[in-house]
């Protein structure tokens, strides 16, 4: 059995089998999606953000550092796109695998947004005494990113679709294939379920998967702890696990 920290939950979860002595658990945070599209996807912004500001700067004529903060900005917003991270939680015991994973509104980002509208702002209306181009972008720089920043302060769907708390729970006998992803530390525990809105109501079995990020320095104990968990009989196999979300 190891442990890295106490695993700290948000209110709205909680550890059904907290009872149980703990075979292992660990939290992390991880990309639980595709990311080799993902960075692919921001190689591409950041090729584009660069073409902008070199256009932008032999267009315009601005000093070197206008182009910076542009660059900078433009970067920060495709890497909140593309590297987004979830907070995931794991607890294993004899009953099974129990898993929560959460993802808060970043309170910080708000504020972020208010304290560079201002800066931005600033800058910009400075430049204006130097080159009259920047009146245009001193209102629609810091323009933008205060209605964004407005936005994000008072409107609670926004919030709502930057929030995300769930948990579960599969029972050890639940699971009929195991396979190991090492290039990602990932173990796939593969499983079937009812799904009675498929066939247009009518219902059918679902053949999907629970995939469990794991801690590199970590990962080979986990195998063999859930493997020891499993029948003789599960496959097991080591194999790249294509990731849909």
């Amino acid at each position: 059995m190891f442990t890295r920290k106490p695993l700290t939950l948000p209110p709205q979860l909680q550890w059904q089998y907290q009872d149980e002595p703990a075979l292992a658990e660990w939290s992390l945070k991880a990309r639980p999606y595709n990311t080799d599209i993902a960075n692919g996807l921001f190689v591409i912004f950041v090729i584009i953000s660069a073409a902008a500001a070199y256009w932008h700067r032999m267009l315009n004529g601005f000093p070197f550092i206008v182009d910076i903060l542009l660059f900078c900005v433009f970067i920060s917003l495709a890497l909140s796109m593309t590297h987004q991270k979830t907070k995931l939680a794991y607890r294993l015991t004899a009953s099974g695998l129990e898993f929560c994973e959460w993802k808060a509104f970043p309170e910080w980002l708000p504020t972020l947004l208010k304290w560079l509208a201002v800066i931005t702002g600033v800058v910009m209306l400075m430049l204006v005494m130097v080159h009259p181009a920047a009146l245009i972008g001193a209102i629609a720089g810091p323009g933008l990113i205060g209605l964004m920043y407005l936005r994000m302060g008072t409107s609670s769907q926004f919030r709502k679709m930057h929030e995300q708390f769930h948990q579960g729970f599969h029972p050890w006998n639940d699971f009929t294939k195991m396979i190991a992803f090492r290039r990602r530390s990932i173990i796939g525990l593969d499983f079937t379920y009812f799904n009675p809105q498929a066939d247009e109501g009518k219902g059918r079995m679902i053949d999907t998967d629970r995939l469990i990020y794991c801690r590199k320095s970590r990962y080979n104990e986990l195998i063999r702890i859930i493997r020891a968990r499993l029948p003789d009989s599960t496959p097991y196999e080591e194999a790249y696990i294509q990731i849909y979300a």
